[in-house]
């Protein structure tokens, strides 16, 4: 009895089928290594993307252009409660002018800068803005105003990275004066907002009657990195760019009219109209402070009172908006680079599972029809070896390129597989045939990784395909081991 069980059990340990299910084990065992670099490859990632941090933070961010603003404080009367008895107060706020012609034209240089195996993509930009602001109309944001301090009045441009500006910047009014830009974006109470800004009156005092519409001009000349956008801050906004970089990504809320893409650059053109963006061309902003002080009232009813309105005008949605009205509205370029060597090797990876499978079908196939046996360990050696690929092209791709990378570690590895298979199975030709498998499932993947958009596409094919010659290589297997196996004589 122990004999038949014996052998039962060796015929089951011996057959094909035994050993195809020990192959699966192994295939799942090996996916806690490729994980293992899977965590390499973000890790080193994640170090790369910090030294691009570093490296913009001293060139310069991310470029957010928001405005031009024209904002003008007034006074107005509101009424509160004090002692049960209603007291008029003076409160100073401001009204957001936007202009109603804005027009950007910009050229931008980019380069990429190097720290240690690592890069980062930077640009110098120059833009020409310029435009119209009309005549303020305050009885329709305002209609409660009792003086408008029109010789306060401001012109504000936001950005999001002040310390990439390179150059000092001056404001041109009606192509007649200049005046020149001051820190901050002009509003005490702008939320963060960063930028400059320029009085437009800053020594004639009043003018005489409500300010008239004026032409404005401006150069800026600034350094960023990664993205510059903008706002459609224009009833009619028109915004040319050209630029040496051969792979921009436009993004935002609106897509350029026109664009041209070329190796040596590109030039890109939008226009948005005010009915697109969703935004009104004047409000009221939320920047409130108490004017004056309550006349013949107590200290502590003073301070109760002023206290109300503040809460009054700050929590009432209605009483303004802030200066900052874009948000998903902003629209540009990203300086994108396409598929850096960390994308690709991530997207290797996602093919490893297929990866592994298809070369242990290889040696399995081989086996079955040579009759010549594998052990177990020799396919854990296999699939090792595979997944040290990965490690090779990651640690080679940080320093001669993806490309030449792959090359090498795909040579390397399919060389030293084909030449282990083809000792095994004590053949020269099983040998060669291993290394014409290799070279197309490392050919393939390649191809998968170039395709980017058709990669799962081609990547579905290739695993069908496989499984397909697979089952039709082994039909006539034996894989319960209780006959002969077709190649035994």
């Amino acid at each position: 009895m122990s004999e038949n069980t014996g052998g039962f059990w060796g015929r089951i340990f011996r057959s094909p089928g035994f050993k195809f299910a020990l192959i699966g084990f192994l295939v799942l065992m090996l996916m806690i290594p490729q994980f293992m670099v899977w965590a390499m490859v973000a890790e080193r990632e994640n170090n790369a993307r910090n030294v691009r941090t570093q490296v913009a933070s001293s060139w310069g961010l991310e470029q957010n252009i928001k405005g031009p603003f024209l904002i003008i404080p007034f006074i107005e009367k509101s009424t509160v409660i004090s002692d049960g008895k209603p007291v008029e107060q003076l409160i100073e706020r401001r009204a957001i002018f936007l202009p109603d012609v804005l027009n950007i034209n910009g050229k931008v240089r980019s380069k990429v800068l190097h720290r240690s195996i690592y890069e980062a993509t930077v640009y110098n930009a120059d833009l020409k803005l310029s435009g119209r602001f009309k005549t303020p109309d305050f009885a329709k944001i305002a209609p409660n105003a009792v003086e408008i301090r029109w010789k306060d009045a401001v012109f504000s441009l936001a950005l999001s990275s002040v310390s990439g500006l390179k150059e000092t910047a001056d404001l041109t009014i009606n192509n007649s004066h200049k005046v020149n830009f001051e820190p901050s974006i002009g509003m005490p109470k702008a939320r963060g907002m960063s930028g400059i800004h320029a009085r437009l009156f800053p020594s004639s005092g009043k003018p005489e009657g409500p300010m008239p519409g004026f032409d404005f001009a401006t150069n800026l000349s600034f350094a960023g990195s990664q993205a510059l956008r903008f706002s459609p801050a224009g009833r009619d906004t028109k915004i040319t760019l050209t630029s040496d970089w051969p792979h921009p990504s436009f993004d935002g809320a609106f897509l350029p009219k026109t664009r041209s893409i070329s190796k040596d650059g590109f030039s890109a053109s939008w226009q948005v109209p005010h009915l697109a963006r969703s935004i009104p061309q004047s409000w009221v902003g939320d920047d409130v402070s108490v004017f004056n002080g309550f006349p013949n009232a107590a200290s502590r009813d003073v301070a109760r009172s002023r206290s109300m309105l503040r809460r009054k005008m700050l929590s009432s949605r209605s009483s303004g908006r802030s200066l900052d009205q874009f948000g998903r509205t902003m629209f540009g370029v990203k300086f994108y680079i396409p598929l850096d060597h960390y994308d690709l090797v991530n997207r290797a990876l996602k093919y490893g599972l297929m990866f592994l499978v298809t070369a242990f079908a290889g040696v399995f196939v081989m086996e079955l029809l040579s009759g010549k046996r594998v052990h177990a360990v020799q396919y854990l050696f296999v699939g090792i070896t595979m997944v040290f690929f990965y490690v090779l092209l990651l640690s080679m791709s940080e320093h001669i390129g993806f490309f030449k990378a792959y090359l090498v570690s795909s040579l390397a590895t399919g060389s030293i597989l084909s030449l282990y298979v083809g000792k095994i199975q004590q053949s020269l030709k099983k040998g060669l045939i291993m290394l014409a498998i290799f070279l197309i499932i490392y050919g393939f993947l390649y191809m998968v990784l170039s395709l980017e958009d058709y990669a799962l596409l081609a990547g579905a094919l290739l695993g069908f395909v496989m499984l397909c010659t697979t089952m039709f290589l082994t039909l006539r297997v034996d894989w319960s081991g209780a006959g002969r196996e077709i190649g035994k004589s």
